[in-house]
Order: C-alpha cells, then structure tokens, then sequence
C-alpha cells in the first residue's frame, strides 16, 4: 500500500492548496478541541500542521511520525518535538498522555489494530483521542491531489467500529472538506460558505471525517488482556530524518 512520505507531506502543507486545506480541517478540529487545557498532547503521523495551536497552551506537545513515513524537526525556531517510532510501539510510558490526534495515520498504518491498542495503553483514563481520516464517501479519497487520497479510506460506520472494537467509547464525530479536490480559486473564495451548507445539510458526505473518543476504564472491562509483541530491531526514536527547514 502506498503511502505519502514525510517529503512529500511537508512539500503538500507548504503549497497554496494544501494551506487552504489545513485551514478547513483546523476550524473542524478547533470546534472540537477550542484549547488543550495544559494537557500532554500527542500527535500521531504527519499532525504538525495542526499542532501549532495548541504549543502555547501550558501542556507538552509531542509528535511521532511512523518509521515508514520518516520524520522532519518541529517546531522550527524551537527544540524538537519530534521522534521516529514504530507506531504500535510507542515509547512512552502507560497513561502519560491527555490527548491525541491522529492524522495522515490511520488511513496508512500497515497494523492497525496493534496501534490502536498501544494508543489506549499511554492514553491517560478521561484521555480523548480524535481521529481524521479521508471518508470514503467523499470525494478527496478518489483524487491524487491530496494526501487524503492514498491509504484506506472510512466510512463514519467503520471508523466507529474500530475504535469502539478497541475499547474506546465514542464521543463526538464531524466532517470537512465539502469542497471539491479543486485548484480552481473561484471555489476556494466561497468555501466557507460551502463548508457551513454542507455540515448542515449532508454532515456526514465531507472530504474527511473526525470522530473523538474517550479512554474509559469500565469500557476495558469485557476485553481479554493482551501482550504486545516486540520489534527484534529497535527504531532509534530521537533525531528527526529531515532537518530544519
């Protein structure tokens, strides 16, 4: 399965285009996180681009961009906050982390299911955990213009379901990108005004879907324990591939 690199990523945020993505996906994610209350915040793949926010609000802010993708500093002009790892072997502690968001990493993750899962373990009990993931039923998941056209895409049914088959209870859920996939700056000049008719009128039918859910102790209670099985060769997890920039 083919998944955008930490280059080509990076290079699709610097753009025109890609900015005004960032900006549509950032009001959607602000209406659900206003602020992080000081919390320890953990992004998980390519999240940096909506990061920035949430630097100044009195909690650590940390990123691990899986070892496939590749890892660039961040944030510039400041100590890096950045580390290689595999996905589904995080190191850090268990319940060390407040909240989590999850983007250019789901849609790509080669282990799924085990990422899920070490996710639960350093989330703290009353940790939210937010997911953006292209949908399916939208149509940037069908264009190569964006990152959001590679990987798998979700249906809201099955985003649902993984995080609810991993213990998680769901707490809220939202869409974005009701715009086409389009270059074309006549659309981009009205896109606020399709974003707000779309969320009202087809909520679910965005480029991309968010759904938040929360750590919640009695939710584990049915779930048989399991052991997570060890990489034999480590990923060195402290110096970024790409500089900075």
């Amino acid at each position: 399965m083919f998944a955008p690199d930490v280059l080509s990523l990076r290079q699709f945020y610097s753009s025109p285009f890609g900015e005004a993505v960032r900006v549509l996906i950032a009001r959607s994610l602000i209406e659900l996180w206003p602020h992080s209350r000081g919390d320890t915040v953990l992004g998980i793949g390519y999240s940096t681009p909506y990061l920035e926010a949430y630097l100044d609000q009195g909690g650590p802010v940390m990123v691990c961009m899986p070892a496939q993708q590749g890892a660039a500093y961040w944030p510039p002009g400041s100590g890096n906050m950045v580390f290689l790892s595999h996905e589904s072997e995080l190191p850090l502690k268990e319940n060390s982390v407040n909240r989590i968001l999850l983007l250019h990493s789901v849609e790509n993750s080669e282990q799924l299911s085990s990422m899920i899962k070490d996710l639960w373990r350093v989330l703290t009990p009353g940790g939210r955990l937010l997911a953006i993931v292209p949908n399916r039923l939208g149509l940037w998941s069908r264009s190569s213009r964006s990152p959001f056209g590679y990987g798998r895409p979700f249906s809201m049914t099955q985003l649902r379901d993984l995080m609810t088959n991993q213990q998680f209870t769901l707490t809220r859920s939202s869409s974005a990108l009701f715009i086409p996939p389009t270059h074309m700056r006549v659309v981009w000049r009205i896109a606020s005004k399709i974003e707000a008719v779309g969320k009202w009128l087809c909520p679910f039918f965005g480029g991309v879907l968010l759904i938040e859910v929360e750590k919640q102790l009695y939710a584990s209670i049915r779930q048989p324990v399991t052991v997570r099985k060890g990489y034999s060769v480590p990923v060195t997890a402290t110096n970024p591939v790409l500089g900075k920039s």
